[in-house]
């Protein structure tokens, strides 16, 4: 055989399979889902992933509740988000801000990058840095799910491609198959402003 056909073929071949190693990791990442279920008799935002079911976070705070945000509406607005947001692509870092004058954990595209989606808002005097610290000691198995109820200092960023590969998964999470509440919509904000 000639020297120039088997070289043709052993290119082919390597592009071949190398298109379908990238083809297998592009449908494993779009194997994740988030979605609202119960972890520990709690509404949580959870992950499904290939590992397992990873609890990212358990709403336990009902300060927003006077507003109509209930602990399980919070969970299933941010659960939806987590899932939109991971669509779109933009779900690569969940970080830090300041919307509307509030401290809120968000989503964006690039380490360190603004604010590209809104997750969440804290309450006034909340730290959203130190919260998503505590998200971010899940990933090093320091603690549990984020309970978002809690209060800090310093800026963070979490990989959430790493993060959902490392996270402690659960077993016995479920989707929470209620009906999904309506949030009030008078438009009266919880004292402290943010109807979240």
């Amino acid at each position: 055989m000639n020297v120039k056909l088997i070289t043709k073929i052993v290119t082919v071949g390597a592009i071949a399979l190398s298109s379908l190693g990238l083809n297998v990791k592009s449908s494993q990442a779009q194997n994740t889902n988030f979605f609202c279920g119960m972890s520990q008799g709690i509404p949580t935002t959870i992950a499904s992933t290939a590992r397992g079911n990873v609890p990212i976070i358990r709403w336990v705070s009902g300060y927003f509740s006077r507003s109509g945000y209930t602990p399980q509406v919070r969970c299933q607005e941010v659960s939806s988000r987590f899932q939109s947001y991971y669509n779109q692509g933009i779900l690569s870092y969940i970080t830090t801000g300041i919307m509307n004058n509030q401290p809120v954990v968000c989503v964006t595209s690039s380490n360190g990058g603004p604010c590209a989606g809104l997750l969440f808002t804290l309450k006034r005097r909340q730290n959203a840095s130190r919260t998503l610290q505590q998200l971010f000691d899940i990933r090093q198995g320091a603690s549990g799910p984020l309970y978002e109820s809690t209060g800090g200092s310093r800026k963070f960023s979490i990989d959430v491609e790493k993060f959902l590969k490392t996270a402690p998964v659960e077993e016995g999470t479920q989707p929470n198959h209620s009906p999904e509440p309506e949030p009030n919509n008078n438009n009266n904000p919880a004292p402290g402003g943010s109807v979240w």
